[in-house]
């Protein structure tokens, strides 16, 4: 099962119907109902990842519903919440999906930068902590995609961004699929930071 948080909105959105094919999904929203565009495989839920008190009221929801968990995007909360779950089962997939807008520390985002770089931190030590239990925690590194954000850029904006790409062209996100694919089979990829861009 894959528990994907950051389902309304950014990547999250753009990837969950794809998700849906690979196994089960809970999607999840901080701020907003995820838009599960009646995926049969897709159960919606709303929840203020910041608060334990959610946390714990919707893991008591879907406990017995959860098996094999795959946690994306997870927030440390909820990867906290998840991990016993995961131990008992003697196998876990959380992935992490950062940006290479945070990993490259570009100008005017450094809540943001730090905020995905501290991932790196965090990844690392759970996959040291953790991978006796045939738990694994790695990372995705995002490039520019061909949709979302990048469609709001000027032509000269995105032609500054294609030239430092040697394939020219932004990314399809059926590229972050393959890779949280590949992770879910792989359980000697572990505290791994993998990137996603083309090459930038």
């Amino acid at each position: 099962m894959i528990i994907l948080t950051g389902a309304s909105g950014g990547i999250g959105s753009l990837i969950l119907e794809d998700l849906s094919k690979i196994d089960h999904v809970i999607a999840i929203g901080n701020s907003r109902l995820p838009e599960t565009k009646k995926l049969s495989n897709v159960a919606s839920y709303q929840i203020d990842l910041s608060s334990e008190k959610e946390i714990d009221s919707f893991l008591k929801k879907v406990e017995s519903k959860m098996s094999r968990i795959i946690n994306l995007k997870s927030s440390f909360l909820m990867s906290k919440k998840l991990l016993r779950k995961m131990i008992s089962e003697k196998w876990g997939r959380i992935i992490h999906i950062s940006s290479i807008v945070g990993n490259n520390g570009t100008n005017g985002t450094i809540a943001y930068s730090t905020s995905k770089t501290g991932l790196v931190g965090m990844s690392r030590v759970l996959s040291k902590e953790y991978g006796r239990f045939g738990i694994t925690s790695n990372i995705l590194i995002p490039g520019y995609l061909n949709t979302g954000l990048i469609s709001s850029l000027s032509k000269e904006a995105k032609s500054k961004i294609l030239k430092k790409i040697p394939s020219n062209k932004f990314g399809d996100p059926v590229n972050i699929v393959n890779a949280v694919e590949f992770l879910i089979k792989s359980d000697y990829v572990n505290g791994a930071s993998i990137n996603i861009d083309g090459g930038y």
